[in-house]
């Protein structure tokens, strides 16, 4: 049985592998179990498995690390996009469940924030969470797209330093409903 992108994508443990990888790029299987702490040894092979046999990350590098092979993974960012074809093959019930787990991934990492620091330095750290009701034309939705989209990769091109915190930003575009 082949399973979608979005199954393999959206699943808890393998979703943080990804990001985990997006924040910090190539990384060993030992580097990855010291940042995702809850993750056993096994269960993380096990992903790291699915997630090379179906492109998402790959092996960009190997160290021969005391007789044995290190292998340093790294996201195949191409691969991140879910198809419009796999898109229009997915039943709505799927895609409430693919949305249901990808706020469950956001809601945990949003615990984990809110219970190690601080509510003083919640808005110095950047944590909020807003909503906006955008009254837009189909052209200009794109060109919002396309402006949102240039400044976030921008910013996400910005390379890891000393005086650089990882944040993570979620957007979610929901068009009102047709009555």
């Amino acid at each position: 049985m082949s399973r979608k992108k979005a199954d393999i994508m959206l699943h808890p443990i393998r979703m943080r592998i990804i990001q985990e990888l997006l924040k910090t790029p190539n990384q060993t299987v030992q580097h990855l179990i010291n940042h995702l702490e809850d993750v056993p040894q096994a269960t993380m092979y096990r992903h790291l498995k699915l997630l090379l046999n179906a492109g998402l990350i790959q092996v960009v590098e190997t160290n021969k690390v005391r007789g044995t092979v290190e292998k340093i993974y790294a996201v195949v960012t191409d691969n991140l996009t879910i198809s419009d074809e796999e898109i229009k093959e997915t039943a709505p019930e799927e895609y409430l469940q693919y949305f249901m787990t990808y706020q469950a991934n956001l809601l945990k990492e949003f615990e984990r924030y809110v219970m190690s620091a601080e509510p003083q330095s919640y808005k110095e750290d950047g944590l909020g969470f807003w909503q906006a009701t955008l009254h837009l034309s189909d052209e200009e939705l794109l060109e919002f797209g396309e402006k949102v989209g240039r400044l976030i990769q921008e910013a996400v091109d910005k390379k890891p330093n000393e005086n650089r915190r990882a944040r993570t930003l979620a957007t979610i575009m929901i068009p009102e409903a047709e009555s």
